[in-house]
């Protein structure tokens, strides 16, 4: 028994330093494609950070981001939590109909009303009419798919108490989209809206800028892609749910796309073919997120300006077909002044439309206050 004990014990050290030597021989990724993050970066010594205890706690990160195989092990242990009966991993639910669904949590107060407040001033002080929108999540409106007793915040309740504290134009969104919740609106492995979903979106915004409705025989469906798993099976590790398909109502002629991904203006697209062949296939439309990004169309419309999280990146296309010009800025990567930017640009009209989540948790909205 003794003998066995030390052989089980041997043939583990063996194991570890194997794993160990593997890891420091194999070739190292910034990125993972499988959790769609980039990975730890080799850390830097000295005295400072050895003594302090950060170097430890970041070679430790990178040891565990550059393990040998470690895309293995990590579906590997996605798989062994659904076995196991949890209803959830890593903050997504494992839901009805072949979902997942991300939890939203309890907001900091205090981020949330520094926010509200710096929305509230911009609002004020902005030259031309301004809309406020509020996206809800999967978790809202598709809540009858969520496993029985899941905890997740009350976004209906959220969203008008947002919009009754902000005091200006606001736009239903939770209405609208609650209405279609027997539609394909969200992916079911992704956080944003679908193609359909932002249409319907679409046509609430020309409501409200009292511009006509879309019709079907502008729109003209294609599938551009079916094998899309998109955040949530990422952060979840749910390699194994059946994927999503990306569709296009909206084509691309006769869009000029000005794109800004480092601050310099450069020439984009409103579909990027390329993005499909990688694990972020959302990227898709207009390339990924970026500071500003710019769209002149044939359309005789106002200059709308977007302040926005990456939603509105599968809405703009059909707002092209309504505006003269769209204009989109992500306050998480733009550092300019957007007050001064309405005025040199000419714009006639300002929507701010955020998923809920990125409102409550985005540390930028302030800077709408420059």
């Amino acid at each position: 028994m003794k003998h066995k004990n030390l052989l089980t014990s041997l043939l583990f050290c063996l194991f570890l330093w194997l794993m160990l030597l593997l890891t420091l021989l194999l070739p190292h990724r910034a990125f993972s494609e499988l959790e769609n993050r980039n990975l730890a970066a080799v850390p830097r010594f000295s005295a400072e950070a050895l003594f302090s205890g950060r170097w430890m706690q970041e070679t430790e990160r990178w040891i565990s981001d550059h393990t040998a195989l470690r895309d293995r092990w990590v579906q590997l242990m996605g798989l062994s939590e659904r076995i196991s009966g949890k209803r959830d991993n890593n903050g997504i639910y494992f839901a009805a109909e072949d979902t997942l669904i991300s939890r939203l949590d309890e907001p900091d107060p205090k981020l949330v009303e520094k926010n509200l407040s710096a929305i509230r001033d911009f609002a004020e002080r902005c030259p031309v009419p301004l809309r406020f929108a509020l996206i809800p999540t999967a978790a809202c409106v598709w809540a009858d798919r969520l496993p029985a007793g899941a905890q997740t915040l009350d976004e209906a309740a959220w969203i008008a108490r947002l919009y009754r504290d902000f005091g200006g134009q606001t736009l239903n969104l939770v209405e609208i989209l609650t209405a279609h919740r027997s539609e394909p609106i969200y992916y079911r492995t992704d956080h944003h809206w679908t193609t359909l979903g932002a249409r319907y979106a679409a046509d609430a915004v020309f409501r409200a800028l009292e511009l006509l409705p879309l019709e079907e025989a502008e729109l003209t469906p294609e599938t551009v892609s079916t094998s899309f798993l998109g955040t949530a099976s990422s952060k979840a590790c749910a390699w194994w749910v059946r994927p999503d398909e990306i569709t296009t109502m909206v084509p691309d002629a006769g869009i000029r796309v000005e794109s800004s991904f480092t601050g310099k203006p450069e020439e984009g697209s409103l579909y990027v073919p390329s993005w499909l062949g990688k694990r972020n296939q959302y990227a898709y439309f207009l390339g990924g997120n970026q500071p500003l990004c710019v769209l002149r169309t044939q359309a005789e419309g106002p200059k709308l300006l977007l302040v926005r999280d990456s939603y509105a990146d599968s809405l703009a296309p059909f707002l092209c077909l309504r505006c003269s010009e769209l204009h989109l800025i992500d306050l998480r990567y733009y550092r300019d002044s957007v007050q001064r930017y309405i005025q040199e640009q000419g714009i006639d009209q300002v929507l701010i439309l955020y998923s809920l989540s990125t409102f409550l948790e985005d540390p930028n909205l302030p800077l709408l206050r420059k």
